[in-house]
């Protein structure tokens, strides 16, 4: 058997052989495209550009550099497999060349490729030095704003410039290079780490030359916070008009990790009051409470804010910086402690409801919720239910933060539909396998309370089940089950939900309608199981929910998902008009590029459906009678 070394010696060989074959071929440029396509699927092509880069590029500009492109590598590799820098040994002179030659003619992103394996075989250090050289000699030649771009945009990587390299950078043109220094800074002063002193020379530079911005945005990213927490202080005592000062205080709050804002902060109310807090309320997501309990400053922050009735600031502080036993204990104290009117009570809750932290990314969004402890939960679901079931439904929902048995227990107790309901969404979602171990889990007991719950509602009035049970499962978030086997086998309740009682789901029209629009996929393959039963009702209600099944035919599902909803539409065709509707759909889909499709499932359900209804078929559609000649 083949290692990975033989087998990269073998291809490498094979595929030198095949391009010296390709190019010694009287071929046009189609032809040697379509070649070079078909070899490039081999895993040795792109470390042997040596072999094939050049050649392209010189042959026809134009035809082969998206293929280029496509096809450059990260690093090169001689034909025995051996990293090997193309900017050396036989290929030096031709790839320096090139490397020129591409440079001249302004292609940015294919200068960025080669230059990048220039300094392939380069330690950090030298790697940079060499940059750094190349930048500023090239940046100095350039006679015009334009080639000065253009020399910036080309050297555009992950590289740190000194104070030296960024003052000779700005002299030459300070509109063009400002972004390219600021974006090209020494890393640990941008994210708070390191020892390094703040440039000097480049921001007296820019404020003699009247760059107060530059100045302001060097300041922001390098300056130590001891060193802003004096000038913060300093401007609190210079500037009185209070919306001069939330100015100045923003132009030089710092542009990276704080560790220790909330010092400043405290230092910063102590001196000047109401006036800081707009400023502060902007940038309370630099606060975090110190883990060390020797510094105070946090909680200090949050007493005066308390203490002064700054409440816009101090429910700031505790839904976004403070810890989950610190904001349980500021619920605790209002619900217990407080001699607060009750109106004045609820009114304080509500500030303390809701997100504080978010990050959001293309197609994902994490909010931080303050969970609240059980006991806690219980105490407002006495005293403030309505708020329980709406402000506060996210701050006791179970989870990592814990499973509300007692707060379970009494919502059952009080028969509050809704918010044994929501619990229930969450409960149901739980995996309580744990292998080998044998320990009780925590989620056993309020698992058991509410599956008993939900069983005795069944056998008292299913068509009430039905209609609860969609609820729960409608509110299941998105991919928040990871494996279904394991969390039927495991979890009695999600087995009820999912399993046990899904025959009891066509009993409610709305009910099969929550299902299908769920988020959840599991949740909607549960409706599609429902709709595609052999029984007179699965194939009204399927016939009746036809416009949200048909999207089921175009959309991405897994294999096993897919079957199911042909299922439910299958059901849904014995109706002439659902029918109709879904006759294109299902001409459409049989053209998907899928090759996971059950494309036979599909055309028996076409099938199907064009036997049932002949008036549906087109004309290559039907039926030929051949007979012998009269």
């Amino acid at each position: 058997m083949e290692t990975p070394q033989q087998r990269w010696l073998r291809e490498s060989r094979e595929v030198e052989q095949a391009l010296r074959g390709l190019f010694a071929m009287d071929l046009d440029d189609g032809q040697l495209r379509q070649g070079m396509e078909e070899m490039a699927t081999r895993w040795a092509f792109p470390g042997l550009i040596a072999l094939w880069g050049p050649g392209l590029y010189y042959r026809n500009r134009t035809v082969f550099r998206p293929f280029i492109l496509a096809r450059f590598p990260q690093f090169t590799f001689d034909t025995r497999g051996r990293p090997k820098s193309v900017f050396k040994g036989p290929s030096a002179e031709l790839f320096e060349k090139w490397l020129q030659d591409v440079e001249r003619s302004g292609d940015v992103e294919l200068f960025r490729r080669l230059y990048r394996l220039q300094l392939q075989d380069l330690d950090w250090d030298e790697r940079r030095k060499r940059w750094l050289g190349d930048l500023l000699a090239r940046y100095g030649a350039a006679s015009t704003r334009a080639q000065r771009q253009l020399v910036l945009t080309q050297f555009e990587f992950p590289l740190e410039l000194d104070e030296p390299a960024a003052i000779t950078l700005y002299t030459a043109d300070a509109v063009v290079s400002r972004g390219f220094i600021l974006a090209h800074l020494p890393w640990g002063r941008w994210h708070g780490f390191g020892r390094r002193s703040p440039w000097q020379k480049l921001p007296a530079l820019a404020r003699e030359r009247g760059d107060e911005a530059l100045a302001l945005d060097l300041y922001r990213r390098q300056v130590p916070e001891d060193t802003w927490k004096q000038d913060v202080l300093a401007l609190c005592d210079s500037v009185r008009e209070p919306g001069a000062l939330v100015e100045a205080l923003e132009q030089r709050h710092p542009a990276q990790w704080l560790k220790d804002a909330a010092t400043t902060f405290l230092a910063l109310a102590r001196r000047r009051g109401r006036d800081v807090v707009p400023y502060l309320l902007r940038h309370v997501r630099d606060v975090r409470q110190p883990w060390v309990p020797l510094n105070r400053s946090f909680s200090q922050l949050v007493e005066l804010a308390r203490e002064r009735e700054w409440l816009d600031l101090w429910s700031a502080l505790m839904c976004t910086s403070a810890s989950p036993d610190t904001y349980d204990r500021e619920v605790l104290g209002l619900l217990q402690r407080s001699r607060l009117p009750g109106d004045e009570v609820r009114r304080r809750l509500l500030l303390l409801a809701g997100v504080g932290r978010e990050l959001n990314f293309p197609g994902l969004g994490l909010v931080q919720v303050q969970p609240l402890k059980d006991e806690t939960a219980v105490l407002l679901y006495e005293r403030f239910p309505d708020l329980v079931r709406g402000p506060f439904l996210r701050h006791v929902s179970p989870g990592w933060s814990g499973t509300y048995p007692k707060l379970t227990t009494r919502a059952i107790e009080r028969d509050d539909a809704s918010l044994v309901d929501y619990l229930a969404s969450r409960v149901a979602l739980q995996n309580v396998h744990y292998g080998a171990s044998q320990q009780p889990s925590p989620w056993a007991e309020v698992i058991e309370r509410l599956s008993a719950t939900y069983e005795a509602l069944l056998a008292r009035s299913p068509e009430t089940f039905a209609s609860r049970a969609a609820t729960v499962l409608g509110k299941m978030p998105a991919f928040a089950i990871g494996n279904y086997g394991m969390l039927v086998r495991h979890n009695r309740l999600a087995r009820l939900f999912f399993e046990r009682a899904h025959a009891h789901y066509a009993a409610d029209a709305r009910a099969m309608r929550d299902l299908l629009e769920s988020p959840q996929i599991h949740v909607q393959a549960l409706a599609f199981r429902v709709l595609g039963r052999n029984d007179e009702r699965a194939r009204v209600l399927a016939a009746r929910n036809v416009d949200l099944l048909q999207a089921t035919l175009l959309r991405p599902l897994h294999r096993k998902t897919r079957l199911m909803a042909l299922g439910a539409l299958r059901n849904a065709a014995r109706d002439e008009a659902a029918a109709r509707q879904l006759v294109g759909r299902l001409r459409d889909a049989l053209d998907l590029p899928d090759q996971r499709y059950p494309k036979e499932a599909l055309l028996g359900l076409l099938a199907d459906i064009l036997h049932r209804w002949p008036a549906l078929r087109g004309p290559s559609e039907q039926p030929v009678v051949y007979g012998g000649a009269a």
